[in-house]
């Protein structure tokens, strides 16, 4: 099977991208939990809309974790601590708080955009 994979497939990041669907899972797993036992009682409509946010999280924490592990790995200093790195671990910690972190990065690329656009014009 791994066989059937195209030249140049990159396996490693496929690690980081599976720890990244993992971390997001958990994450909006616990999300869901911690709204049941705080007393709400969940609809169909609650189930429906965590259904959907953690298929988006899943998206993004796969997603991310594929394109940032490696990179966040490259900026550790010291090759020794480099070569010691887990991916899937690397991939789980972006997943989970890729979840977290989105609305925060959307909101600042909207500013960004805004700020570049006034500067463009004006």
């Amino acid at each position: 099977m791994l066989s059937d994979l195209p030249p140049g497939f990159d396996l490693g990041r496929l690690r980081y991208a599976f720890g990244g669907a993992a971390g997001s899972l958990v994450y909006g797993v616990y999300t869901f939990v911690q709204l049941v036992k705080a007393g709400h009682r969940p609809t169909l409509s609650d189930f429906w809309r965590a259904l959907v946010n953690v298929t988006a999280g899943l998206l993004v924490g796969t997603i991310g974790a594929y394109a940032l592990g490696p990179a966040l790995v490259a900026l550790i200093p010291f090759e020794g601590l480099r070569a010691a790195v887990d991916p899937v671990a690397v991939g789980f910690v972006v997943g989970g708080l890729g979840w977290e972190l989105l609305p925060l990065v959307i909101e600042g690329a909207k500013r960004w955009a805004s700020r570049l656009g006034k500067e463009k014009t004006g």
